[in-house]
């Protein structure tokens, strides 16, 4: 009880401090003050005031506030986005060497954003912030020597910056060693590896990493725990899973038909760039009447229900 009502008083006092140390020019808290209102943090959250400190700070030369400060303009948080000062503030921040802001300068040289796009400064980047062990980099590093962008194509570094980031938890690095086993890119094939690595990113969430355990499992003639994995993939928006999940309700593979559900899911991966599934679904189509295909659409747009129908199914699965 006590605790409880002294917290916040101390927590007031340090504000003042930090408030008083800021105003007289203090780059380091001043950052600190900045971060405390970009999250919210002892402080209702404010961006506005957030990007007024770290300004401040930035300023001053103070690179982490300069690489905050780039992330505020590049999301328009506090600001109208703007790419221009965005890649203006990491590109200073990265000079001092901050890993954060290399990696974030990198980005914008691949796609293209704030600055003509180009992938050897990208990848440029992308290697001074991944040789600090920054993983985001590590695994942007990796994906521009397994697609050859800026740089030969070489599928053995690939994977040793993707298990650098990897061994640090990022999940898209996981799903992508995954890949590289299951292909046997850059390394020998072994299914057995690739779902080790498949599965730590889809049980984070990783939805991509989701899909291709569905896919896995399908080779591995376990079509109950694939179905699983499209499902919680599917419910994510993740467009090849929406297509696989939707051809085996259309076609009752391993499920109990419903050209419902199928229609319903195939035209939602559709809406999500999938071509493949525009084909599956003028198929199945063919097999329904008009008011099956209204109640396809009325689901579509009722995910809720949707869902709830389909979990009612897939409950129902032996357990493997």
């Amino acid at each position: 009880m006590f605790s409880n009502l002294v917290r916040p008083l101390l927590n007031a006092l340090n504000y003042h401090q930090m408030l008083k140390r800021a105003e007289q020019g203090d780059a380091e808290v001043q950052n600190r003050l900045g971060g405390m209102y970009a999250l919210g943090s002892y402080v209702d959250q404010d961006y506005e005031k957030a990007l007024l400190w770290y300004t401040k700070a930035a300023e001053q030369g103070y690179a982490p506030s300069q690489t905050s400060l780039g992330e505020m303009y590049e999301y328009g948080q506090g600001t109208p986005k703007n790419n221009d000062k965005a890649f203006s503030w990491y590109q200073k921040a990265a000079m001092q060497g901050d890993p954060y802001a290399q990696n974030a300068l990198g980005w914008m040289y691949e796609k293209g954003n704030g600055v003509t796009q180009n992938f050897s400064e990208a990848t440029h980047w992308y290697r001074r912030a991944a040789m600090q062990g920054h993983a985001d980099a590590e695994f942007n590093l990796g994906v521009m020597y397994d697609f050859g962008k800026g740089i030969r194509q070489d599928y053995a570094e690939a994977y040793e910056w993707y298990r650098k980031a990897a061994e640090q938890g990022s999940a898209p690095a996981q799903a992508a060693l995954g890949l590289l086993y299951v292909e046997g890119y850059g390394v020998d094939r072994d299914t057995n590896q690739a779902m080790y690595w498949y599965q730590k990113a889809a049980e984070q969430g990783y939805p991509l990493a989701q899909t291709w355990m569905g896919d896995l499992y399908e080779t591995k003639k376990n079509p109950y725990q694939a179905i699983y994995w499209y499902d919680l993939a599917a419910r994510q928006g993740e467009p090849i899973a929406l297509t696989n999940l939707g051809l085996n309700f259309g076609i009752g593979q391993n499920i109990a038909k419903d050209p419902i559900i199928a229609y319903a899911l195939l035209t939602m991966a559709i809406d999500a760039g999938n071509d493949e599934a525009q084909e599956i679904r003028d198929t199945i189509v063919k097999e329904m009447n008009t008011f099956q295909i209204n109640e396809a659409n009325i689901l579509k747009k009722d995910e809720t229900k949707l869902w709830h129908r389909i979990e009612s199914v897939i409950s129902q699965l032996p357990v493997e």
